[in-house]
């Protein structure tokens, strides 16, 4: 077989006019050789005659098989072939007809528009990197509510993925836009779907008590697949992308001023990259076009009631955190946000404490064991001044 280096010789020296007697004279080939590459319109390539597929034979059995048993596997199909019908090829041919026989389960995508104000889209976000807060590196997420209709978006970030922190982050969104979208869509998170039976959906009852409070529909997305919620998907990246790398900072309230300064001063100021519109003028429309806010603030803290310890302090998160005195052996409600911890006594606060992300921090700090009086030291005899002869007299006397 010619390869392609002659064909395109052929081809070129034909069309500079010369015969096929001449073309083969210069390469040294035969002229029938040459007169087949100057009809052909492609260069040679070498073809094998199939031969065809030990399975070719049992297609009829395995299209049977398939509708009887629709969630058949190759393993199990290979063996039941091999028993009954002779087969004695591998796995992997099985498999490769299998995906070729089944039918397809790729949903078709649809591009789907929005209206001002109708779908706000959360997801949680980890950050690339992790920087050291309070003493030792730590891991940190982000709440990323991203508007579909105009590309605006916020964040919320937290040390953890607590139901807490998930429900706070819903709180400073909703007030950040100053008002309520119709719909929030997320991914099948725990903190929004306990569990699925079937196409039904079983929401957390904490979530459900968000959604009640604010008044909103929620809408759990497919399992494994993001991009029914493409918008805050982009808002992620973008989040890692553009505000993250190269920033410096000794903890979450200072994160915050600067993701605040960056959200207003460059990501909801920008040119939407599809829709070539201004971002600031959708979001203005979005805002006009929201519910209004409850009057009352949803409660998102986390709660529990424990009894006070005879030395007053209450633990959480490694820390430990003080009660007053008089309320020792008493049920106390202990809360807890992502920036403070309070306790409650009978509907009344009686402390309140920043939150402490140290390992073993006592707040306020224990009262320190005083240190034991000095030991007093013997107290020595003034030393006589005397001279020599009077030394002597004394001694004399002395005896």
């Amino acid at each position: 077989m010619r390869s392609a280096l002659e064909w395109a010789q052929v081809r070129a020296l034909a069309a500079d006019g010369i015969s096929q007697r001449e073309i083969a004279e210069r390469l040294g080939i035969n002229r029938r050789t040459v007169a087949r590459l100057v009809a052909s319109e492609g260069p040679p390539r070498y073809r094998r005659t199939p031969t065809g597929s030990q399975l070719d034979p049992l297609e009829p059995v395995l299209r049977r098989l398939l509708e009887e048993w629709p969630q058949i596997k190759a393993p199990r199909l290979t063996e039941v072939l091999r028993d009954e019908y002779g087969y004695g090829g591998s796995v992997r041919l099985v498999q490769a007809r299998l995906q070729r026989l089944r039918p397809s389960r790729v949903r078709p995508a649809q591009r789907t528009g929005y209206r001002p104000g109708q779908v706000l889209q959360l997801d949680w976000g980890e950050m690339p990197t992790r920087p050291i807060v309070a003493g030792r590196e730590r891991r940190v997420y982000a709440l990323v509510a991203s508007l579909p209709y105009s590309g605006a978006q916020t964040a919320f970030f937290s040390l953890d993925l607590t139901l807490e922190s998930f429900l706070e982050g819903h709180v400073r969104a909703f007030e950040w836009l100053g008002g309520v979208p119709r719909e929030c869509v997320y991914d099948s998170l725990r903190s929004v779907v306990a569990r699925r039976e079937g196409d039904e959906v079983v929401w957390n009852r904490r979530f459900l008590h968000l959604r009640g409070h604010y008044g909103f529909h929620a809408t759990a997305c497919t399992p494994a697949t993001p991009r029914e919620k493409g918008s805050v998907e982009v808002g992620v990246r973008y989040l890692k992308s553009g505000f993250w790398p190269a920033r410096r900072f000794a903890d979450l309230h200072e994160l915050d001023g600067q993701y605040v300064d960056w959200r207003d001063r460059v990501c909801n100021v920008r040119t939407h990259a599809s829709g070539r519109f201004p971002v600031e003028e959708r979001l203005a429309e979005e805002r006009r076009a929201l519910r209004p806010l409850p009057p009352a603030r949803f409660d998102w803290s986390g709660q529990r009631t424990t009894r006070v310890p005879i030395d007053a302090y209450l633990r959480h998160g490694g820390c430990f955190y003080r009660t007053p005195e008089r309320l020792i052996h008493d049920r106390v409600a202990f809360h807890f946000d992502r920036d403070q911890v309070w306790i409650v006594h009978r509907g009344r606060e009686v402390a309140r404490y920043p939150r402490s992300y140290e390992q073993g921090l006592w707040l306020p700090p224990p009262i320190m064991r005083p240190e034991p009086p000095a030991v007093p030291q013997p107290r020595a005899l003034p030393r006589l001044a005397v001279t020599p002869p009077e030394l002597a007299d004394y001694a004399e006397l002395c005896a």
